[in-house]
């Protein structure tokens, strides 16, 4: 009998393994990084060198490299999950030139020298580039390698046709531009004040004339500097002279940030206060009382837009598990020596860092950069098999980025950014915005007038769109249907007759049966004169029903991202938005059932893509969106009451039944039986969710069964006649029912306890 039940137990055993190993070979997923077919595992991956250049002098790590290797490293792997780069896995490779030019040659050498080299990314700095193409220019150009640079200066690559930059060339972008906003603005008497021998000052005093002509200029001003680089105060001085005595009406003016407020009080004080349109960054002038300058002042801004941010990377960040993954910079440098001469300044520590602190935000900008780039390689490649030799990609490559993204023909739509790029110079095609510093208000805001470059180099106007949106409350959030009602507050001014007609509310629910949005509109106040609301603000107030995007992973300890999105109605009446500074935007939200944790401005550029049915020929027409948008955690004390309270007790039930004497068997593998019936009716009888992942929620539950079944497979094999001799299987058995049991369920319940307070 003993014989028959262990030959019994050992097919019982075989049987389950047998089981087990079907299932798991069934369910098991294909390596992420694997890509299909035993030809391409057989290959040797596609390589693509990426140069960065490391730093050791700055006081905290500015976290740029940081960003940049994770990031592209992220973008490399979902690369190679979607099947690689025509069947083969594509690796990136990291070079780092330490900012030494023989080490950024020595880099450029060893990348072009590997047989698998597939593009090139990187190298930002003209005079390492410039010592890296003098050693390898030729090899660069025969070898016809695809190089997306992150260089300046245009001349240095011109006669390279595999080299592209990802910064925009000011000649395209800047200059046309200005011309444009000239234009509009009927500027007819323009100056130019700019320092004499200072590269970029030259450059574009000469460009300004050659634009408009030396019959247009009024007047052109290079300034010498003296002493500690200063401008000469006798040449300023008449040159402020001659400005006044022409009765010009704008300034351009290229003097450097760090002279510029000194120029500006030499106007004021001469009575000269014209318009200006600065170089450099108005952010660094600090022209707040006494120090206010009484007219408008411009500046072009490649990087963003005030008071908003990349929706994009902002969307990515709140729906990751963890957000201060996101956080790169800030890490102390204690070999930077700035520590020792005392330049250095330790950082308040009371304060934590934050993912839109601007050090963190220009790493970010760097990073998702790059990761476009490895994206922009693989698209560029696409349709492409393992069959495709590596010259074959190569020229491809270089072939789309200059005609299937070029500007105005077809944009990559990266997972951050979009990208295309000029077809003459290779220049990444990004038009500037014109940001404005009015008069008296001491705060920067995007000008009235933008410009965006289409197709044919002509230039679209865009009307800058000064609105906000005061959610008053939100309800009847709804996870499955994935909607939420909002009701709120729109406020817009009225210049060049703005009005809610032109806005499209993007995410606003459409009915299935009438294809309507649901949206209400009340007008609070037309804009005209009013003793109660400011003149030329329009107010409105909206009701509706609008979608959102659940991330249920965490349910229901999670933060969900609400956004109210808005766009133009029109595509021959673009506009772009312009909300108030973030410390004066309203933060007071009723939302029953949540808690609002932070709100922003996001801004994302998307775009309709035509082919022309007579020549067949593709473009692309940008426009903006703006996304108001509030954070807010789920409030869980609800289901503390109805879940986590009672599946406690249930495990405490079961988890006591085993102090039972085994005398009572039948009873304790009742109470256990019961207990494992009772977690599962708990689980039937809360809301169906529909998620597409398994929630915390599920993962509780199922983490409660495993507890609840091991607790009654233990109780079975405590009794049986093969165990129960062993004596050191049957403490084993004892000691994880006794200690871990509890313990496994405490980690469980600490992890719930911390994700119910992030």
């Amino acid at each position: 009998m003993r014989s028959t039940g262990s030959i019994l137990l050992r097919r019982i055993t075989a049987i389950l393994l047998a089981l087990f190993t079907v299932i798991v070979s069934a369910s098991m997923p294909v390596s992420l990084d694997a890509v299909d077919g035993v030809e391409a595992a057989q290959r040797p991956p596609l390589s693509v060198p990426i140069f960065v250049s490391s730093r050791d002098d700055l006081c905290y790590d500015n976290g740029q490299l940081a960003a940049i290797k994770r990031l592209t490293v992220q973008e490399q792997r979902r690369v190679n999950r979607n099947g690689g780069v025509a069947g083969r896995r594509l690796q990136v490779m990291f070079l780092d030139d330490q900012r030494d030019e023989k080490k950024a040659a020595a880099n450029m050498a060893v990348a072009l020298a590997d047989p698998q080299t597939l593009a090139m990314i990187g190298m930002s700095n003209a005079t390492r580039a410039k010592a890296a193409f003098d050693a390898s220019g030729k090899e660069l150009k025969t070898s016809g390698i695809p190089f997306v640079s992150d260089i300046s200066v245009g001349g240095l690559f011109a006669d390279y046709p595999n080299v592209f930059t990802t910064r925009p060339s000011e000649d395209e972008e800047r200059m046309p531009v200005i011309a444009e906003f000239v234009k509009q603005m009927k500027i007819a008497r323009p100056a130019f004040i700019g320092v004499d021998g200072a590269v970029a000052s030259s450059n574009f005093g000469d460009a300004l004339t050659k634009l408009f002509g030396a019959g247009v200029m009024a007047a052109d001003h290079r300034l010498h500097t003296v002493g500690d680089d200063i401008l000469d105060s006798s040449e300023l001085a008449s040159a402020i002279a001659d400005l006044k005595s022409k009765n010009i009406d704008f300034v351009f003016l290229s003097v450097g940030s760090s002279r510029t407020k000194d120029v500006l009080k030499q106007f004021k004080d001469a009575g000269l206060t014209p318009p200006v349109f600065m170089t450099g960054r108005l952010a660094s002038l600090d022209l707040n009382g006494d120090a206010a300058y009484p007219n408008d002042i411009f500046q072009l801004a490649w990087d963003g837009f005030p008071d908003v941010y990349n929706d994009r990377l902002r969307k990515l960040v709140s729906d990751s598990s963890d957000p201060s993954a996101w956080i790169f910079q800030g890490a102390k440098n204690n070999a930077a020596p700035g520590w020792k001469s005392g330049k250095c300044k330790a950082r308040d520590e009371d304060v934590p860092l934050s993912v839109v602190d601007d050090d963190n935000m220009r790493a970010l900008s760097a990073g998702t950069q790059y990761a476009d780039m490895v994206g922009l390689l693989a698209e560029a490649a696409r349709g492409k098999d393992v069959t495709t030799s590596l010259p074959e990609l190569r020229s491809l490559i270089a072939q789309r980025l200059q005609s299937a993204y070029a500007l105005g023909r077809g944009t990559f739509q990266g997972r951050f950014d979009n990208w295309s790029f000029q077809q003459a110079s290779r220049a990444a095609a990004r038009t500037p915005m014109i940001l404005m510093l009015p008069r008296g208000l001491g705060h920067t805001q995007l000008a009235p007038l933008q410009f965006a470059h289409l197709r044919n180099n002509h230039m679209q106007r865009i009307d800058t769109l000064y609105a906000d949106i005061d959610l008053i409350r939100a309800e009847h959030i709804d996870d499955n249907e994935k909607t939420f009602l909002a009701d709120f507050y729109l406020s817009m001014n009225d210049r060049g007759g703005a009005s809610i007609d032109q806005i499209e509310f993007s995410n606003a629910y459409l009915e299935p049966g009438s294809n309507d949005r649901q949206i209400t509109v009340r007008p609070i106040h037309d804009g005209g004169k009013s003793e109660a609301f400011p003149d030329h603000m329009k107010i409105y107030r909206v009701s509706g029903k609008f979608l959102y995007e659940p991330q249920l992973l965490d349910y229901p300890f999670d933060t969900q991202r609400f956004s109210i999105d808005i766009q133009p109605k029109n595509g021959n009446a673009p506009f772009i938005v312009q909300p108030p500074p973030d410390n004066l935007r309203d933060r007071l939200v009723n939302v029953d059932g949540w808690l609002p944790k932070d709100q922003y401005v996001g801004y994302d550029e998307d775009f309709v893509r035509t082919v022309d049915a007579q020549t067949l020929e593709p473009s692309v027409v940008p426009f903006y969106k703006a996304n108001f948008v509030w954070l807010m955690k789920r409030q869980t004390t609800d289901y503390f009451l109805r879940v986590v309270v009672p599946l406690g007790f249930i495990l405490m039930i079961a988890y006591l039944s085993i102090f039972i004497s085994t005398h009572h068997f039948e009873a304790i593998v009742t109470i256990q039986v019961t207990a494992l019936l009772s977690a599962v009716a708990l689980y039937l009888a809360l809301p169906k969710l529909d998620a597409n992942v398994e929630t915390l929620s599920d993962r509780m539950f199922l983490f409660s069964y495993l507890m609840l079944s091991m607790i009654i497979a233990v109780t079975i094999a405590r009794v049986n006649r093969w165990i129960e001799p062993v004596g050191w299987l049957r403490k084993s058995l004892s000691f994880l029912h006794i200690a871990g049991v509890p313990l496994a369920t405490a980690a469980l319940a600490f992890y719930v306890y911390e994700l119910s307070l992030s």
